[in-house]
């Protein structure tokens, strides 16, 4: 009896743990989102698979080849068949309703090929007859009512090769045509069917030497050349609110987002690539389709790695999943993408014949209504399911910055800025940053005001009584401490800075550095270098947390173009005949780091008062010591070697080219390194299978 009153008592306990403990599916693909700069976080599955549609048991036979789909607005699901020539139609429950494909080569409703379908509001279904090379319109219930022929215009010209492959409509009847090889834009064909005017015509994308080419050389100095043309078109969608979405061929600009007036709205030029995946791998992505949801989220679809990417109206990254395989919920070769009213994700695989159907978890969803709440200015019901969002995933930057931003419109700053440091942006920070520091100037001014006048009084004060005792008693006679050597150090270190010309001409000739002025000034560079990094303010770090920093890395970095340059410029004024020794320059070119040594630290400390707004003031700063520090370089490699002024700077401009050089050659020979060691270790793999 106890027994069983335990396993009662257990089975109870794990039904309540399981109810409250959110439950992660386990899916077969990666699930992330994407920042700004191109990371990717780990999030919770948004999408899982909830069903194969395979047309098993269906008397018409599985689909072939199919290459798109769409549903209907009451919610029909229609499937380009591509080989078996027909279009599917199915209900909203998946069931086989019935199929558009002709009776003959007679049956003007015979297709070839069909690669798109889209249907009305009305019902009407319109198709891309891509082997008839056609527009086909149908009934609601699949019965021919029109084709559209091959359009004729002036325009289009004489060598206008017509190759339709997808097709959209818009509420005012006119008709969008995609065309293998158009690169003059989308084909916009009026409610009759003919030509009116190419449409969203895409730009020439020229790299830098055909740009140069073309501003270098004439017309007919570039005859014979390889013509470089617009991207074309390989799909478009129209939303609800008439804005059409269409995928390239560019590798780069891989999506638009067009208004009625053929002009980008959001995405003109932005490169979708994942990052993530491509870097490395050499095969860029390939978008083939795109969709929009209720919430007008859009989907996108890759065929290269099988990713789909959902994006939300203003462009921000949601939700990556999805993956080629052969396994429940992956593909072999997605063609197509489409969304019902549920949420459901559909993807056509054209390889296999199958329907992959993806349902959102409770996790996007709450994602989709905290989103669409915020974008309608629902705050504060926003501000809780951002909340319920984050009990899952406490990283999801989308909700710590939304909710910043609740924040911000209550002119809650510091609240804002806890949430914007969470979600590692720099920018919003920065905003919330000044606004929080204006409401301190404000509240605090005369305090502040008082405060820095009496410095100013106290300083000038001190400098004026330390004069008059020195004028009155003369310099205090100069003790030899324990603290001397350290002092002369300083001493010489901050001479050589206010001196070059004279300082590097004491190091060579009079012997006024020595070894240990160059390890000390080395290592006081590396410490500031690092302190100046962790001091340094959140917004000037652009969001780097420093327990991202490898500082074993940033050590290397400091020391290592020190190395570089004084070993390159050895080599070159050995050549040059110049008179310095290995140890005037090594030393010598420590000494060029004192301006750093100087001002790092306190540039760091003042960027915790300085917002974005005030960035030029500190990359002005940055230049200014850049420059010094190039002087300083120069002075020392002339006065070293006792250059005459012109040789100097043809010297310091052969050491510049040098340390080029050595940094290219070393990037090669590491990268030959690593393929090295990539093969020797495959090798190593395939003989201990073999053992």
């Amino acid at each position: 009896m106890r027994r069983k009153k335990f396993i009662c008592l257990a089975i109870l306990v794990a039904l309540i743990v399981t109810s409250i403990i959110p439950v992660t599916a386990a899916t077969p693909y990666a699930n992330y989102f994407l920042t700004e700069d191109g990371w990717a976080l780990p999030t919770p599955a948004a999408y899982v698979p909830d069903k194969i549609i395979e047309f098993k048991t269906v008397e018409e036979g599985k689909l072939k080849n199919p290459k798109d789909i769409f549903i209907a607005e009451n919610g029909n699901i229609y499937i380009a068949d591509s080989g078996n020539n027909r279009i599917v139609v199915l209900s909203p429950e998946h069931e086989f309703l019935f199929d558009i494909k002709g009776e003959g080569p007679n049956d003007p409703s015979t297709l070839s090929d069909p690669t798109c379908v889209y249907v009305d509001p009305d019902g009407t279904i319109l198709v891309v007859d891509a082997g008839n090379k056609r527009l086909v319109e149908f009934t609601e219930r699949g019965n021919f009512r029109y084709s559209y022929l091959t359009p004729e215009d002036e325009l289009l010209g004489e060598d206008f090769s017509y190759q339709p492959q997808k097709v959209i409509k818009d509420n005012r009847g006119y008709i969008y045509v995609t065309s293998i090889g158009e690169y003059r834009g989308i084909i916009l064909l009026g409610p009759d069917g003919q030509f009116r005017n190419f449409f969203g015509t895409n730009r020439v994308i020229l790299s830098f030497w055909d740009a140069l080419a073309r501003l270098l050389w004439s017309r007919e100095d570039r005859k014979g050349q390889i013509v470089n043309l617009p991207y074309t078109f390989s799909n478009i969608y129209i939303s609800e609110d008439q804005y059409i979405y269409a995928t390239t061929t560019s590798t780069s600009a891989q999506l638009r987002k067009i208004n009625f007036a053929g002009a980008d709205v959001l995405y003109d030029g932005r490169n979708f690539n994942d990052t993530s995946i491509t870097q490395g791998a050499g095969q860029s992505q390939v978008f083939v389709d795109v969709t929009v949801d209720k919430y007008n989220n859009m989907y996108l679809i890759d065929s290269t790695y099988g990713r789909i990417y959902q994006f939300d109206e203003w462009g921000q990254n949601l939700f990556v999943w999805g993956s080629l395989g052969t396994g429940y919920g992956q593909y072999s070769q997605p063609t197509s993408i489409e969304v019902d009213d549920q949420g459901r994700v559909y993807v056509v695989d054209s390889r296999t014949g199958v329907i992959t159907v993806f349902r959102p978890t409770e996790y996007a969803k709450t994602v989709h209504s905290a989103n669409k709440l915020f974008s309608e200015g629902h705050y504060d019901e926003s501000y809780a399911q951002w909340q319920k969002v984050l009990d899952q995933d406490n990283y999801y930057r989308l909700a710590l910055q939304s909710m910043g931003t609740i924040h911000m419109r209550k002119d809650e700053f510091k609240e804002a800025m806890k949430l914007y440091y969470e979600a590692e942006d720099p920018d919003l920070y920065s905003t919330a940053f000044e606004e929080q520091r204006a409401e301190f100037i404000k509240s605090y001014f005369s305090i502040i005001a008082t405060v820095v006048v009496l410095l100013l009084i106290g300083i000038s004060t001190l400098v004026s009584v330390i004069r008059r005792r020195r004028r009155r008693l003369g310099p205090k006679p100069e003790k030899i401490t324990w603290f001397t050597p350290i002092k002369n150090f300083f001493k010489r270190m901050v001479y050589v800075a206010r001196h070059p010309i004279d300082g590097f001409d004491e190091i060579r000739y009079e012997g006024m550095g020595y070894y240990g002025d160059m390890f000390g000034i080395m290592i006081l560079y590396v410490i500031s270098e690092l302190l100046s990094i962790v001091l340094t303010s959140f917004i000037y770090r652009d969001g780097v947390s420093l327990d991202m920093i490898d500082w074993g890395n940033r050590i290397l970095w400091a020391l290592l173009p020190w190395i570089v340059i004084v070993i390159v410029n050895y080599g070159v004024t050995t050549i040059m005949y110049g008179e310095g020794r290995f140890r005037d320059i090594i030393i010598g070119g420590a000494f060029c780091h004192v301006p750093y040594i100087l001002t790092s630290i306190p540039l760091a400390i003042l960027t915790n008062v300085l917002g974005r707004s005030e960035a030029q003031l500190f990359a002005l700063a940055n230049t200014f010591i850049s420059i010094y520090v190039g002087l300083m370089v120069y002075f020392c490699i002339k006065g070293v070697h006792g250059f005459h002024p012109l040789k100097g700077v043809v010297v310091t401009i052969l050491t510049a080219v040098g340390v080029t050089a050595v940094s290219a050659l070393f990037m090669i020979v590491y990268g030959l390194a690593v393929q090295m060691f990539d093969f020797f270790i495959q090798i190593g793999k395939e003989l201990s299978y073999i053992v």
